[in-house]
């Protein structure tokens, strides 16, 4: 893999570079042929001071003897900021158009030859191209002067052994491409082929290796990587957790299921048996006991069915104007009136007798009911139960106890749909829904639920409501 990737990112350095030095060359090579002026947006290579000098040079040489243009040759030259000089054979000035007072009226052969090859050392920044006039049988120098920061001409000169440099010069220049641009994708590559073979590790379930330290640029991803792989190492456990929690739920409400099936069959097979008379008591006995059963059943696959249409968002709702005040009262007398729960202390409070909830009574009545039956069954009969109910932002109700808490452990799977807490006792056992359950009402009910607790000390749920 990593010599796959390092050969890969060679070939596409060699491939861009080249690239590059052949756009260059081809506009060296336009420029030689054409010459090019500035515009303000790019370079426009349609304008070519070479043929301008041609075209006056013409243009002299059909001219007078006093070397006098037409007025529109003239208005060229006067628009463009283009001067004219022409020299003797002496390289005397002996005509003069917009030619700049910095430039000198007559030249050595040595400043016109360096003038020539390097424009920007003449006194006043000018591009000039120079051409030989012939006129009556004589030669004169005609130099045009183009404004130096809009117009450019550009000379290109081979020789032999300057020929014999450039070649060379191209070959090391790709002798050192291949050596750069092996050794800087080599070094692009190794990371990646270790990224990759990190993330085939982690398709592969391997979540607990710890990835190499990586530097510059693949530092973050391979801290990014690390991340992921511990959370799925979180999410696995999770995954593993809850479809352990699932088979002892699976398995719980089968034995659930089992027992008062078992009740019933005994009790029905009793009651048909021929061989024993049955008095009217015990057929009113047996026939509760039946009835009672049949509806613990009833309840576990109401359940049941109530979790996934909460699921999967199913639940028609009745929604109306409620007391909150007045229902947490009612399910408060309720509880009280109950023979088990007679004597335990569950107290009220609320900023205001009229606190009203839109929602659908039933459901919020099983959630809170679900909430105030765990708080008496998983503590003791001296546990003190206070519900808080005020508007601050919205509705808030809030069930606190001095009971004995909740275990971290618990906490955590508190509102999982397959969980039963470890400290519920054998005749409190249920179907294991019930806080899932609860949890759903409330959110649907646009309300969220945060449980806090410490154990052997105090349990508190706050529900808000928008």
């Amino acid at each position: 893999m990593k010599k796959r990737l390092t050969l890969q990112f060679l070939f596409w350095n060699i491939i861009v570079l080249y690239i590059i030095q052949f756009l260059f060359f081809s506009l060296n090579i336009l420029s030689v042929q054409r010459g090019f002026s500035f515009s303000k947006d790019f370079y426009n290579f349609a304008f070519s001071p070479h043929k301008v000098c041609e075209k006056y040079k013409t243009s002299f040489e059909k001219s007078d003897e006093n070397f006098n243009l037409n007025e529109d040759d003239l208005k060229v030259l006067t628009d463009n900021n283009i001067w004219i000089q022409i020299l003797d054979n002496t390289n005397k000035e002996i005509k003069t158009i917009n030619k700049p007072a910095e430039i000198p009226s007559e030249y050595l052969a040595a400043d016109l030859i360096r003038y020539s090859k390097a424009s920007h050392e003449m006194p006043t920044g000018s591009t000039i191209v120079a051409r030989t006039l012939d006129k009556n049988d004589k030669k004169y120098s005609l130099i045009m002067g183009f404004p130096g920061n809009q117009t450019m001409s550009y000379t290109l000169g081979f020789t032999n052994e300057s020929f014999k440099f450039y070649i060379g010069l191209i070959g090391l220049g790709f002798i050192l491409t291949i050596v750069a641009g092996y050794l800087f994708s080599r070094r692009l590559a190794k990371p990646v082929a270790s990224i990759i073979d990190d993330i085939k590790s982690l398709a592969k379930g391997d979540y607990n290796l710890k990835f190499k330290k990586k530097h510059g640029v693949y530092k973050e991803v391979n801290n990014n990587l690390n991340n992921l792989a511990n959370t799925l190492i979180e999410v696995k456990k999770e995954r593993e957790n809850a479809m352990k929690q699932k088979e002892e739920w699976i398995a719980n409400i089968a034995h659930d299921l089992k027992t008062p099936l078992a009740s019933i069959n005994g009790y029905a097979q009793l009651l048909k048996d021929e061989d024993y008379t049955v008095s009217e008591a015990e057929i009113i006995k047996y026939g509760e006991i039946i009835t009672d059963k049949a509806a613990y059943i009833e309840d576990l696959i109401s359940d049941l069915s109530l979790v996934y249409k909460f699921k999967n968002k199913v639940v028609p709702l009745k929604l109306q104007n409620e007391n909150l005040v007045e229902v947490v009262r009612n399910i408060v007398i309720d509880i009280l009136n109950n023979p088990l729960y007679e004597d335990r202390e569950i107290n009220i409070d609320y900023d205001e007798e009229n606190i009203i909830l839109n929602c659908d009574k039933r459901y919020i009545k099983r959630a809170l009911n679900n909430f105030l039956f765990n708080a008496l069954v998983h503590n003791p009969k001296d546990t003190v139960i206070d519900i808080n109910i005020y508007k601050k932002n919205g509705i808030t109700l809030e069930i606190k106890d001095n009971g004995n808490g909740i275990s971290e452990e618990d906490l955590k799977s508190l509102f999982d749909r397959y969980y039963r807490a470890s400290n519920t006792g054998e005749s409190h056992k249920g179907s294991g829904l019930g806080m899932a359950i609860s949890k759903e009402i409330i959110e649907i009910h646009g309300g969220t639920i945060n449980v806090s607790s410490k154990l052997n000390e105090a349990t508190s749920i706050v529900i808000a409501f928008k």
